[in-house]
């Protein structure tokens, strides 16, 4: 049996885990507003906090800490979020300097929305929000997942949502 190789490089991979690990903690129930997420280099996190590395199970050597790509996500809502708008929610975002990257996850009415067609964007129900979380590191890369209405998964890909993509990443150079 032949394998094929993985068609993710190792970075891009690294951000893909962290929009399925960002899906997963908002999967349960709507979204009023965009939730926003820092994403900060895991084995950088735990370097700067011992007790955190400790409580993961990595020693003070390094032992059983992550990769130097593995990103943890690190919810930034503070229960006082009021822009509906995911534009808006990114224009006051203020990253901590930790952050390698950040992700945004919302719900939205799919025909307010370009969403490339990898997504199904040609055949969107205006009935049915859009579940999405899109995120990117400062160097550009950006992975998105979409979920359509109660449907089961996501479809992934980079920047299946343009215009949350290069907001993103414009918020994450104009800090860096």
């Amino acid at each position: 049996m032949t394998t094929s190789p993985d068609p993710l490089d190792a970075p891009t991979a690294a951000l893909a885990a962290a929009v399925l690990e960002v899906a997963r903690h908002v999967e349960d129930g709507p979204l009023s507003s965009p939730r926003l997420f820092a994403l900060a280099r895991s084995a950088e996190l735990m370097a700067a906090s011992p007790s955190l590395a400790a409580l993961l199970g990595a020693d003070g050597d390094g032992t059983g800490a992550p990769d130097d790509l593995h990103l943890t996500p690190i919810d930034l809502d503070d229960g006082t979020a009021t822009a509906v708008d995911p534009l808006s929610a990114l224009a006051s975002v203020q990253w901590p300097d930790l952050a390698a990257g950040g992700a945004i996850a919302c719900d939205l009415a799919p025909t307010a929305w370009t969403v490339r067609e990898e997504a199904g964007g040609r055949h969107l129900d205006a009935g049915r929000r859009l579940r999405v979380v899109v995120a990117a590191l400062a160097n550009g890369t950006t992975w998105s997942a979409v979920q359509r209405g109660d449907e089961d998964g996501y479809v992934l890909g980079a920047a299946l949502l343009p215009e949350i993509s290069s907001a993103l990443i414009q918020t994450l150079t104009e800090t860096g």
